[in-house]
């Protein structure tokens, strides 16, 4: 039955019912009734430190449980915050909610003064959502709510925005918030099946290729199944490590470069399975990845399937789904194929760790993976460590690996780390980011602080950005400019805030001190010490 509810309650009694049980924010003085409404509810509110922590905790929590992040936002100066976290959220396809609010519906985008003005909130967060929308009813916001779940869980995750002016959660209305439907996720026709299975039928040597959407905690033995049948190497994108065990014969993981094994290897196969991935500039050396002209791409995003490289059997459907009916096909028909071996993978796979660069610090990868179980979580920040590991670090369960792959944002693995570790809190998660990196959001060491967040976050610490050093140095005849850090005492500000702190000189050091931090009951801060050597 309705109920005769405030519009800040109806908003939070709408999150309950869809299943919400943790938001992040920061409240301000236009979203008091929406947190006056969480005193009584069952939602736990995690508090950021800036709305940009929120947004990419909202990030971690989605990554790690495959459930939406939400974040309650301010107005104005809180939107433009949380924009850089839901970009990267929007880039990397992660579902994110922002609930926010506004002004006065009559004030709103006037710019007369008010406080928190922004000429036109819609439109910011347009540009880095899927779906946004705001409500001028205190009746309209179960729908909107609802709709906002819909386009987040339904087809291709992306985030979503609901606006609620703060005179709408001050009124009253008669509503009765109800779950969004849940509906299945979309699968292929028969008749596209069909075409898939004559291609296969068709190719020698298929190789398989999985993206960030091809992550999903189910569809990892649909993959390993399919390329058993098809005797098919499984090369991932770095948002698509562990939808395949790297322990698995036929994994290749993130290991394409131009010029190595797995190059070669690509120019001797005849057809790609390609599973939820964009094949973009960055992992396809702006498409000069050489796979072949034959190519199945699966696909959930109908504008995505026909985008950088031209398949000869598009689909769009979901790609767990898309492998099981693939697999039955291949089964009924009595398909079998034998491309490569499980030994002819692992050559190749071993030449091109060989070849691969970052060789200098591969003990610095071996201490993060000894450290790390199966199931534990590494977050990884835009540094240089992190690019070695998109490589080199072997990833053996889905939702275990997370890196800011498609906007690239500094500051993304601490706040990411926990959302993530609240989202699963009996899981290892670590965070690793460069000393510049952490810089951008390292005041979210107080909310892990606050929430008891079990969580070792390392910092690799050369007192440069390194990335952007290594191109000055090559590039610019090194001309050096802005570039050199002078660091605060990592150990001593994280002692400042009361959580314990190491420093680590040597790869053994840092996997001791992970192991120990991982045990406490609150946040480990490991400063690591490395020297970057320029040519």
């Amino acid at each position: 039955m309705a109920k005769r509810m405030r519009g800040g309650e109806v908003a939070v009694r709408s999150l309950e019912v869809n299943g919400v049980e943790t938001v992040f924010g920061i409240p301000g003085v236009h979203t008091l009734e929406i947190y006056d409404a969480l005193v009584d509810s069952s939602i736990q509110h995690i508090l950021a430190r800036h709305e940009q922590g929120a947004g990419f905790m909202a990030d971690g929590y989605a990554r790690a449980s495959g459930k939406p992040g939400v974040a309650i936002i301010i107005t104005g100066p809180g939107i433009t915050n949380v924009a850089t976290p839901i970009g990267e959220a929007y880039t990397d396809s992660v579902p994110v909610m922002v609930l926010s609010s506004n002004v006065e519906r009559r004030w709103a985008g006037r710019m007369l003064g008010h406080l928190h003005d922004l000429s036109d909130q819609l439109g910011v967060m347009r540009a880095v959502t899927k779906w946004n929308d705001q409500a001028l009813r205190v009746e309209d916001i179960p729908g909107l709510v609802n709709t906002a779940f819909h386009m987040m869980t339904f087809g291709r995750p992306r985030p979503t925005h609901v606006e609620v002016p703060i005179d709408v959660l001050a009124e009253f209305g008669d509503v009765e918030p109800r779950p969004a439907p849940k509906l299945p996720p979309p699968v292929p026709d028969t008749n596209t099946i069909s075409r898939a299975l004559e291609a296969i039928d068709q190719s020698t040597r298929p190789v398989i290729y999985c993206g960030g959407g091809a992550i999903a905690d189910q569809s990892s033995t649909k993959f390993e199944s399919l390329a058993e049948q098809l005797g098919a190497p499984v090369l991932t994108s770095a948002m698509g490590k562990g939808a395949v065990s790297d322990r698995h014969s036929l994994a290749l993981g993130n290991m394409w470069e131009r010029g190595n094994p797995v190059d070669e290897m690509l120019r001797q196969a005849d057809l790609a399975i390609v599973f939820g991935s964009k094949l973009g500039a960055q992992e396809t050396d702006y498409q000069r990845m050489p796979l072949p002209e034959s190519m199945i791409r699966v696909e959930i995003d109908e504008s995505e399937v026909l985008r950088n490289y031209t398949p000869s059997v598009p689909v769009v459907a979901d790609s767990g789904e898309t492998a099981t009916a693939l697999l039955d096909g291949l089964r009924q028909r009595g398909i079998h194929k034998q491309g490569w071996t499980g030994d002819d993978v692992q050559k190749i796979r071993e030449a091109s760790i060989d070849s691969c660069w970052g060789s200098a610090q591969q003990p610095y990868v071996d201490a993060l993976r000894n450290a790390i179980p199966d199931d534990g979580i590494l977050v990884n920040d835009m540094t240089m460590m992190a690019y070695i590991n998109c490589r080199r670090y072997p990833v053996y369960q889905p939702r275990t690996f997370f890196f800011p792959s498609g906007y690239g944002t500094l500051g993304y693995a601490l706040p990411a780390a926990i959302g993530a570790k609240v989202a699963c809190p009996d899981k290892i998660v670590v965070a690793i980011m460069g000393d510049g990196g952490f810089q951008y959001t390292m005041q979210e060491l107080a909310t892990a602080k606050q929430f008891g967040v079990a969580l070792p976050i390392v910092i690799f610490n050369d007192s440069t950005y390194t990335a952007v050093k290594e191109e000055q140095a090559t590039e610019h005849d090194r001309r050096f400019i802005g570039v050199d850090l002078q660091n605060p005492d990592f150990v001593a500000l994280a002692r400042s805030y009361g959580i314990d702190a190491v420093r680590a000189h040597t790869p053994d050091e840092l996997r001791v001190a992970i192991e120990s931090a991982a045990v406490r009951s609150g946040p480990t801060l490991i400063d690591t010490p490395i020297e970057i050597h320029f040519s």
